[in-house]
């Protein structure tokens, strides 16, 4: 395993019997119905849903993002571990140097940690069976048909695994295992390691973004010493080659140019990297702060003056008063949570998407809003440019809320031949769009330009001083449309 990294590690090793994986020793195993006991899981019965765990771990994970993508893997699988209360907990993904063929386990939590870089076949193991079924499943004493796992301790008493994928894609499992008769899992694990598992994915994509960029860094380095060597032969053929030398000077000049614009484009994105996540944090942190804090530290002095109640009946009146805050509470983390990632659009699509945010942006900012959604479908739109499309109308209302003092706002979509055009118009006071271009304060226009472009698009501000028309034009998917979906906000 790369330690510094945190999760690429090597393929699995299985060249000694016994391994994890070794296929050599599959004599004696057991039919897959006889270990399967998911329609067990089903029929327990199920603890609550623990809504504040749930959140205070994605806020968790969302920080771990922030600050080290790189183990976001290792902090996934310390956050299964804690919330299922297992014994031991992790990720298999698949290999991609062999086309497949292997799961491994970049990372692990509890007691299996020490089997970090092992894994499993893909066509005869539970990770597999997961993603051939294509939905979650729960084993009991895997090493009865997989034998591979009788050397491993401790051993498996039950294991809950949850398919993950990454853009409708498989490319492993999340899973945890119960290593004694004393935990047996339930539907509300399923549910939880399901929520975790959508989190991963989009975690799983950030890392594969950030690990192309170092692979773009290293595009460059290899640019750099071609050049120095082509400066060295330069050197050598001087003598009696003056016009050799002289073209490919010219040629090294060009190289050396493309080379440093390079370098730029790839300090401005890095720049606009940190620029982004020193924003984001600072948000997630005053509205923890202002809102969550608050909350909690109320929640704290109800529970203290409990001890001072005199009578049952001031035990329930603060009761039910804690109620209240404990709900409130829920639904503030809930809300940060769903603005870190819009998981409503991997469920149910832009449309639904929109409606919901307008819904709660009309009742926090006390700004009506008319949303038309007749010509919009969503389903000839990729995802990235259903995300794109989203954050912009997210910034847009936003600006609207902070600076217009509008009363209403009015969204309508329009289906054109070779675009789909957004206009966004509110009533309010109006700004000089020309300045207001150039302005630093004027970031949120500047990021809903910068989104606009990275899909192909264009954003145009019309204001003339009661009221303010932003129009949005994004082109039309071809079949062989591939936008690009790189940028700096999540």
């Amino acid at each position: 395993m790369d330690e510094q990294s945190g999760w690429k590690v090597t393929e699995p090793n299985v060249s000694q019997k016994g391994e994890v994986g070794d296929t050599s020793i599959f004599c004696g195993a057991v039919s897959l119905e006889s270990i399967l006991c998911t329609e067990e899981l089903r029929g327990r019965p199920s603890r609550l849903p623990d809504h504040q765990r749930e959140n205070r771990a994605l806020v968790a994970l969302a920080y771990a993002l922030a600050d080290s993508p790189s183990t976001i893997l290792q902090t996934l699988a310390d956050t299964i571990l804690e919330v299922s209360q297992s014994g031991s907990a992790g990720i298999s993904l698949l290999t991609t140097a062999d086309g497949g063929k292997r799961f491994y386990w970049p990372a692990i939590a509890g007691k299996w940690k020490p089997h970090i870089g092992g894994g499993t076949p893909r066509d005869f193991g539970p990770c597999g069976d997961v993603l051939d079924r294509n939905t979650p499943l729960l084993f009991r004493h895997l090493e009865r048909r997989y034998t591979y796992f009788q050397p491993v301790t401790p051993p498996v008493d039950e294991a809950l695994l949850v398919p993950f994928h990454v853009e409708g894609k498989a490319v492993g499992t999340i899973w945890a295992v119960a290593h004694d008769a004393r935990r047996k899992f339930d539907a509300e694990d399923e549910r939880l390691m399901g929520s975790l598992g959508k989190f991963a994915s989009s975690a799983y994509q950030i890392l594969t973004s950030l690990d192309a960029l170092k692979f773009q860094v290293a595009e460059r380095e290899r640019a750099e010493a071609a050049l120095r060597e082509s400066e060295k032969q330069l050197r050598e053929l001087a003598d009696g080659l003056e016009t050799q030398v002289q073209v490919r000077t010219r040629e090294v000049e060009q190289r050396n140019a493309e080379v440093l614009e390079q370098s730029k484009q790839l300090r401005d994105l890095s720049n606009r990297l940190l620029r982004s996540q020193d924003d984001e944090r600072r948000h997630i942190a005053r509205e923890l702060h202002d809102e969550a804090g608050q909350m909690l530290t109320s929640l704290l002095v109800g529970l203290r003056s409990l001890e001072d109640a005199r009578n049952l009946a001031d035990v329930k009146a603060q009761g039910r008063r804690l109620r209240k805050i404990t709900a409130q509470t829920i639904d503030e983390v809930g809300r940060l949570a769903r603005g870190l990632h819009p998981t409503v659009l991997d469920d149910h699509g832009l449309g639904v998407a929109l409606s919901r945010y307008v819904d709660e942006y009309a009742k926090t900012h006390k700004i009506a809003v008319d949303l038309a959604l007749d010509e919009l479908d969503s389903s000839y739109l990729p995802s990235a440019i259903q995300i794109g499309l989203y954050r912009i109308l997210q910034e847009a209302l936003t600006n609207i809320a902070k600076h217009s003092g509008a009363k209403a706002v009015s969204m309508r979509f329009a289906r054109l031949t070779t675009a789909l055009e957004v206009a966004v118009i509110d009533d309010g006071c109006g700004f000089d769009a020309t300045s207001a271009a150039v302005s630093s304060h004027r970031l949120g226009i500047q990021s809903m330009r910068e989104r606009a472009a990275m899909l192909g698009g264009t954003v145009s501000f019309t204001s003339h001083g009661k009221g303010t028309k932003i129009l949005l034009q994004l082109p039309l998917a071809k079949p062989d449309f591939q936008p690009h979906v790189g940028g700096t906000n999540p």
